[in-house]
């Protein structure tokens, strides 16, 4: 029932607290874990996290309609389905690798860049003339964020923050992936299965070839998946179904607009949960970045920019409602 303006607002304040309970779940893995150390290790909190996600979707909808859906869609978009699976589990092990080096703070004010990335980059690709303000406001918002970067590091990017700045391009390849797989009117439950449940099985047997079988020793701990139940329901189901529904309504520049106030709610929730208090150099790096938020979404649109992408996306849903054939019909 919500607006799709909130419901981005809310998709990525929910994403935005991934960094702060990654780092819960770290530096509290013994006690929440009963003593098994590597029960809620990052390795173990992506694939269960995703698995778990998949299977909830698969059990509050119809498993044989969703099933039967995937089974009908053509192979191109089969193919495409996968990779967004695959390079959501590369966002995930960016993220949970990265917080190993860096501190949740850094972590989401730097994946304030994500959904800028994902506005100019989706803009660009529809071939929109950007107003002022979303250049002024995603501006200072890149600013912000390489303050951050340089500054914690005393001038070099270490490898925490550098893995957070990749995650922020594979968001935005991802988000566009998702929002064509939108526009072909596929069904929300067969877009939120498939994507956890591909990148749950392609990061696990990555992870295998790489660190050994032994590497998930503790994964079948029944502490983890009763925390990795509720994780996945509120973090990833809710967020990415949040994002999903918006992103058939609003244009990229528009999203990135509404995602902007996001992080300042897994800020306060980092330092509730964690006692993150930012540094000096963060906070300064923060307002500027703030300033940012604040000019790309009270700043008002030039005339027939924003208008004109709407429009061309709206035209663009309208022509593929009309290619019948080529067109999968939600099953719910």
């Amino acid at each position: 029932m919500l607006s799709p303006q909130l419901e981005v607002l809310f998709s990525r304040s929910l994403a935005s607290l991934r960094p702060v309970i990654v780092s819960f779940l770290i530096v509290h893995a013994m006690s929440l874990s009963g003593g098994l150390d590597q029960a809620l290790s990052p390795c173990n909190v992506l694939l269960v996290g995703n698995f778990c996600a998949a299977m909830l979707v698969l059990t509050l909808f119809k498993p044989a309609s969703i099933l039967r859906e995937i089974s009908e869609l053509p192979w191109s978009i089969k193919g495409l389905m996968l990779l967004d699976g695959a390079l959501t589990a590369l966002i995930s092990a960016l993220i949970f690798t990265g917080l190993e080096y860096t501190t949740a703070s850094n972590a989401i004010l730097i994946g304030r860049m994500a959904p800028v990335l994902y506005a100019l980059i989706g803009a660009l690709a529809l071939g929109t003339v950007l107003a002022g303000p979303v250049w002024i406001g995603n501006g200072f918002i890149m600013v912000g964020v390489l303050m951050i970067v340089l500054f914690s590091t005393g001038g070099n990017v270490n490898k925490g923050d550098a893995m957070m700045i990749a995650s922020t391009f594979v968001f935005s390849i991802v988000s566009i992936i998702g929002k064509k797989l939108v526009a072909r009117k596929i069904s929300m439950p067969v877009l939120l299965f498939a994507r956890n449940l591909s990148g749950s099985v392609i990061f696990f047997f990555v992870a295998i070839y790489l660190f050994g079988v032994h590497h998930f020793a503790d994964v079948f701990a029944g502490s983890l998946w009763m925390v990795m139940l509720v994780y996945a329901g509120l973090i990833i189901v809710v967020s990415q179904w949040l994002w999903y529904k918006a992103s058939a309504e609003l244009s990229s520049v528009s999203m990135g607009r509404w995602a902007s106030p996001a992080p300042l709610v897994g800020l306060t929730f980092a330092y509730f949960v964690n006692n993150n208090i930012p540094d000096s150099k963060q906070l300064i790096a923060g307002v500027v970045i703030l300033v940012g938020i604040a000019i790309t979404t009270f700043g008002k649109p030039a005339p027939g920019t924003q208008v004109a992408e709407d429009k061309r996306e709206t035209s663009s849903k309208a022509d593929l409602l009309m290619q019948g054939d080529n067109v999968v019909s939600p099953s719910v």
